[in-house]
């Protein structure tokens, strides 16, 4: 009986193993948006989409200090927050898309929808493209508001990334999320 036991087990290992490889790990590297990446210098988001327009200042306790905050807008939903440190303003959130449940029954702009992630993924991909691109659908978090909007979460070593759709509107992704743990 316990050979038949051992055997059943392997026989479900051998099943599932390949499941679980196409569970890929999602690593740091495929934590960005638009070539943005959290840890990255303010000057190097500037390189890419200049200047911006700052929207929001603040002060934030991090690691139990307090710290700056800023919060900029670069066109095109795209907003990045950066805190500062010793050696200078540092990306922590970027944001693409819309905020608010009403804005998700409009279509994203062509220039939003190139902001994309290093799988490909940008504003209108679906649920069946993030399958695709990263080898599962977590399961979502769904909003309790009407319509819900469903979130579904990838995290990295240092960061993760989620992205938002509302599917009474549309199957396509209408924001994405990356930010630090």
């Amino acid at each position: 009986m316990k050979i038949k036991s051992l055997l059943c087990a392997a026989i479900l290992a051998l099943i599932l193993l390949p499941a679980a490889l196409c569970a890929a790990e999602i690593t740091d590297e495929d934590m960005a948006l638009g070539g943005i990446r959290i840890g990255d210098t303010r000057a190097e988001v500037e390189a890419l989409y200049g200047k911006g327009n700052r929207v929001a200042d603040g002060v934030d306790v991090w690691n139990g200090e307090d710290v700056g905050i800023h919060a900029i807008d670069y066109g095109a939903s795209l907003h990045v927050t950066y805190r500062s440190s010793d050696s200078g303003w540092h990306v922590i959130s970027v944001h693409l898309g819309v905020n608010d449940v009403n804005e998700y029954n409009r279509r994203p702009t062509e220039e939003a929808q190139r902001f994309e992630t290093p799988r490909g993924i940008h504003l209108e991909s679906t649920r069946a493209d993030l399958e695709v691109a990263y080898g599962y659908i977590p399961k979502p978090k769904c909003s309790h508001n009407a319509p819900p909007v469903c979130g579904y979460f990838y995290d990295g070593g240092s960061a993760s990334i989620a992205f938002y759709i509302c599917p009474e509107h549309s199957p396509g992704i209408r924001s994405i999320w990356l930010h630090e743990k």
